[in-house]
């Protein structure tokens, strides 16, 4: 992605005015907001730029040394972000020995509970690693579940060893890497092993005591469980989730991610009918991981109706869509809303309470309509705020994505 100049005449003007609008709605939709349940994949990120690692002298070192470095700035040399598993045990030590690494909270489901806790808006975030490790990243307003009631993380005593961190290796439009310059910025996540999901058991039985009263529910982490264990995985998720919607729970989004490994992807996608209501995923997930063409509404339809959903979204770099078999209105406050705080957070470097459009936002229109009528499905686009030079991409598509749930649980409430 590189930088593109923001459109001249009245549509930029008209996006501003509705982000402005946006922006000064949130501290009300945060003050009414119901609880978000969130899981079930929390970790430790491991964070440095990529031209610290690309800056690393490779004399002497390992085969899979070079290998990392050179796969990592292929992608960054392309564009292309997302999350690759790399089959070297030693890695991590070595990372740890070579780089300055700053260790963050790192996880869909807790970023997005970190941008809503923010807000002023209530989440239960499923957490089995309470170690000293991870408590020390967790922001002091989001819920943990502890002694049937939830608590924060300041209340909790750290128990246990920490799970392995994650790797994130950041890269910015235009900062040359050695003699690479990205054309977009994005992160590459990298993984030395499958963690697996987060088996908290004091989350689920208060889940499912709060259910009824929730907006919305957020699950994702498949993505870092081994073949081996992704049928057990996906049957105890089906569980907790079936507590849930018998509890009323409508809303229950299921975070896609980047898959290593096509037979885990093929299983999620599997268990998606009768378990989640709705799924979203970035542009290049649904490209490459669900229809192998391009993201148009149509296909977004007709991929939704295959899984059964009542909503399928998807994030990009200027626009976000979505197909949904409710109020499209409804719908475009909850893309919006996302969008805000996602560019906000890429602006800032971390998530923020925004009170207006970042400075540097700009705008141009969607490839799409902004409404189609398409039979039973009404699909919304909307203009994202795009920053040329963000501060960090790490967790944006997890910020949009609770920003969009902030939305649609308040309208589960309102109607139940």
């Amino acid at each position: 992605m590189g930088e593109a100049s923001e459109t001249d005449g009245e549509d930029p003007i008209r996006w501003r005015r509705r982000y402005a609008a946006t922006a000064a709605e949130l501290p009300r939709l945060a003050a009414a907001a119901p609880l978000l349940l969130a899981g079930m994949g929390a970790c430790v990120d491991a964070v440095a730029p990529l031209t610290a690692l690309a800056k690393v002298d490779l004399h002497d070192a390992s085969p899979e040394a070079a290998k990392l470095v050179s796969t990592l700035c292929a992608r960054a040399a392309e564009g292309i972000g997302g999350e690759i598993r790399f089959d070297w045990a030693q890695g991590p030590a070595w990372l740890r020995s070579h780089l300055p690494l700053k260790l963050a909270l790192g996880g869909t489901a807790p970023q997005a509970a970190w941008a809503l806790s923010l807000l002023g808006a209530p989440v239960l975030l499923a957490l089995e690693d309470r170690s000293a490790t991870m408590l020390k990243q967790l922001p002091a307003a989001v819920g943990l579940a502890s002694a049937g009631r939830l608590c924060r993380p300041s209340e909790l005593v750290s128990t246990g060893e920490p799970r392995p961190e994650i790797f994130i290796f950041e890269f910015t439009a235009g900062a040359p890497i050695g003699a690479i310059v990205p054309p977009r910025s994005s992160r590459i996540i990298t993984r030395f092993a499958d963690l697996g999901l987060e088996h908290d058991a004091e989350f689920v039985a208060l889940s499912s005591r709060l259910a009824g009263g929730a907006g919305a529910a957020l699950i994702s982490g498949f993505s870092a469980v081994d073949f081996a264990q992704i049928d057990f995985e996906l049957d105890a998720v089906r569980g907790i989730v079936g507590k849930w919607r018998a509890a009323g729970l409508k809303t229950i989004h299921l975070e896609l991610a980047t898959y290593a490994d096509v037979r885990v992807l093929r299983k999620v996608l599997a268990a998606v009918p009768g378990a989640f209501t709705s799924l979203g995923m970035s542009e290049s997930e649904f490209v490459a991981q669900a229809v192998e063409t391009e993201a148009t509404p149509n296909a977004m339809a007709e991929f939704a109706e295959r899984l059964g959903l009542d909503r399928l979204c998807i994030h990009a770099d200027r626009w976000a869509a979505a197909v949904t078999r409710n109020n499209p209105g409804t719908e475009r406050r909850a893309l919006l809303a996302g969008c805000l705080l996602a560019a906000s957070r890429a602006a800032a470097g971390r998530p923020v309470a925004p009170s207006s459009l970042p400075a540097g936002a700009n705008f141009v229109a969607p490839p799409f309509a902004e409404t189609l009528a398409l039979g039973e499905w009404n699909f919304v686009s909307v203009a994202s705020p795009y920053i040329v030079a963000p501060a960090s991409t790490l967790g944006l598509g997890d910020t949009f994505t609770a920003g969009c749930l902030l939305v649609l649980g308040q309208e589960q409430t309102a109607s139940a």
